[in-house]
């Protein structure tokens, strides 16, 4: 019984090492925030794919400067506007899809 319980505990353990299900099961990603405005895309023009601290964030032109056919000239959003950066619930920089 002992050798059972053991096993037990490790699994669970283990499990709650994983971090929040809700990251694909590989623990906290995403760099760290406190507020919405501290994400941002990591590319500029819609053409970035993750998000990231403003601290790592590119030095984007201004909004409605990007080049012609961009899929976001607002700078606002990754992945051609199916997703916008946000600070998750576990204060980690993150993406909300949309599309």
């Amino acid at each position: 019984m002992r050798k059972f319980l053991g096993v037990l505990v490790g699994a669970a353990l283990a499990v709650a090492a994983c971090g929040p299900s809700g990251d694909g099961g590989g623990g906290v990603v995403g760099d760290v925030c406190t507020q919405q405005p501290d994400c941002v895309p990591n590319g500029c023009c819609g053409n970035g794919t993750g998000a990231v601290n403003t601290s790592r964030g590119p030095m984007c032109p201004a909004p409605g400067a990007c080049p012609a056919g961009s899929p976001d000239p607002t700078n606002q959003t990754v992945n051609n506007t199916c997703g916008t950066p946000y600070c998750d619930s576990s204060l980690h920089c993150s993406v909300a899809t949309r599309c």
